[in-house]
């Protein structure tokens, strides 16, 4: 066969596949709804509103004559109110809208939110789009933001049946052609089957917009935690990463500059009685403020979303009397200090709106999930350069290097009894300077013992996991006490002081 008539074949092959590959779209999910239960709904707001900047006005010759109670609530506003968001996904507009044609073709697509003449503007920042939904949200750290993971659902459930998507076309026309494809046809029969919809500028996205602001910025969804209703969201426009020369001085500059985030709170702690105040964006109307008391604590409901069942519980959730309506989804719940107890997240209703019965998830449940969210992605983004470096690898999992038929052990103790036993010590380290000792194999094949590190600063750990949580937020020039355990139970103390990573070695 002459190389035309082949790619001609080639090419018919393609477009059945392509015909096929159209019908296992449902396979993949397609885009569902949120469904939630007929009592309980899920305060996310579909309507536009304009926000309401309503921090700017002083309070200070009006304290005089207020209530302590009072000017304890109007303190927690002025402090907290600016770091509260207003959270809005929309699926772009366009004649040849990919995403949007590729959702048509699924079944349970989200529900168009409003018609052509009153899609959204585009002169504060936010395209021309379908709206997918909206609510609240406030500022944790530099650049990071808290929400409901159900007032972005439909945006990120569309990006990622996308990937999905992609992903299973690229396997399964990879087995059924054997892989003798090449790269530039693969491209086009994926351009015609998705009919642009992997274009970027085709996704929906997610945008916020800071209550001193009137315009929008994009995010970026770092991760989600659906078993707590949780996202966190990352802001990408006018990010500046720091140069070499400012990495030890300050986080990199970003939208959110010049506003405070929130401090958690603890959860634990709360009264039932005790005053709570919502900040949010009811009914598109940025910045409400309600007031009221915790009604009850350890609740447990259930709110299902398309990717959380109906019948999965959310546990240990706090009931409040302060008004909370659609739109304040995703809003902080928080005590007289200014701090988060809780994020607002459902209400009971007959008619939609507030009926005086609202639930947050506790800030205890929500704190370790955001800060080891933020924390990883740091990391991966390259944001965390003055992280600090021990200089060592541990043995990661219960493996016998006795095990080895040409190894035996110097002494009776199992490797397993032990755990983060020192693997390796790079030279020139501070683990290296601090005389730790790691595992050898002798000339003669006999095991040598070193150390295994049992404790970071007084904190036991009994594992890798545990070992690298300790380490992960220490930074340069931090001095450390590392207890160690040797072969024979000898404990010591040994100070380490950290130094910068040179390269990918250890920890």
């Amino acid at each position: 066969m002459n190389p035309t008539s082949a790619r001609s074949a080639n090419l018919l092959v393609l477009c059945l596949l392509a015909q096929q590959f159209l019908s296992l779209l449902d396979l993949v999910g397609g885009f569902q709804h949120i469904n939630p239960d007929f009592s309980i709904r899920n305060t996310r707001h579909h309507l536009h509103g304009s926000g309401l900047h309503a921090f700017k006005v002083s309070v200070d010759e009006l304290e005089k004559d207020l209530t302590p109670s009072e000017r304890s609530i109007t303190g927690v506003v002025r402090r907290c109110g600016p770091s509260v968001t207003y959270v809005k996904s929309v699926l772009p507009s366009s004649p040849t809208n990919g995403a949007r044609n590729f959702q048509r073709r699924t079944r349970n697509g989200p529900r168009r939110r409003r018609s052509n003449q009153n899609e959204s503007p585009s002169n504060n920042g936010l395209p021309r789009g379908t709206d997918l939904g909206s609510g609240s949200g406030f500022i944790v750290a530099p650049g990071y933001i808290c929400t409901n993971f159900h007032v972005i659902e439909q945006a990120y459930s569309i990006r990622k049946n996308l990937e999905l998507a992609e992903h299973t076309f690229d396997e399964v026309v990879g087995n059924l052609t054997g892989g003798f494809l090449s790269h530039d046809l693969l491209n086009i029969t994926k351009s015609v089957v998705f009919q642009g919809a992997l274009d970027k500028d085709s996704l929906p996205d997610v945008y916020v917009r800071i209550s001193s602001s009137s315009q929008y910025k994009k995010c970026r969804v770092v991760d989600v935690n659906t078993d707590i209703d949780l996202a966190v969201l990352r802001i990408i426009d006018d990010i500046s990463e720091p140069s070499k020369d400012e990495e030890e001085k300050s986080p990199p500059s970003d939208t959110t500059a010049g506003v405070d985030f929130i401090p958690f709170g603890s959860s634990m702690d709360l009264l039932v009685g005790q005053t709570v105040v919502a900040i949010g964006n009811p009914f598109g109307l940025q910045s409400t403020v309600t007031s009221g008391v915790v009604s009850a604590v350890n609740r447990e409901f259930r709110a299902g979303t398309a990717r959380t069942p109906a019948n999965t519980p959310i546990r240990n959730v706090i009931q409040t009397d302060a008004a909370i309506n659609p739109g304040n989804s995703g809003g902080p719940l928080l005590n007289l200090k200014g701090e988060v107890v809780g994020i607002n997240t459902a209400i009971i209703t007959t008619s939609g709106s507030s009926a005086g019965i609202g639930f947050a998830v506790p800030a205890d449940q929500i704190k370790p999930v955001v800060k080891e969210i933020i924390q990883k992605d740091r990391i991966q983004k390259g944001q965390r350069p003055n992280q600090g470096w021990l200089g060592l690898s541990v043995v990661r999992q219960d493996v016998s290097i006795a095990g080895n038929q040409n190894a035996t052990s110097s002494n009776t103790m199992p490797l397993a009894l032990l755990k983060n036993w020192v693997a390796k010590v790079e030279m020139d380290s501070p683990a290296s300077d601090a005389g730790i000792r790691s595992l050898a194999i002798s000339s003669e094949g006999i095991v040598q013992y070193g150390d295994a590190i049992v404790a970071v600063g007084g904190n036991e750990v009994t594992n890798f996991e545990e070992l690298h949580r300790e380490l992960e937020s220490r930074v340069v020039g931090e001095q450390v006490a590392l207890t160690v355990q040797d072969a024979e139970g000898k404990r010591r103390v040994v100070y380490v002081t950290l130094s910068r990573k040179p390269e990918k070695l250890g920890l």
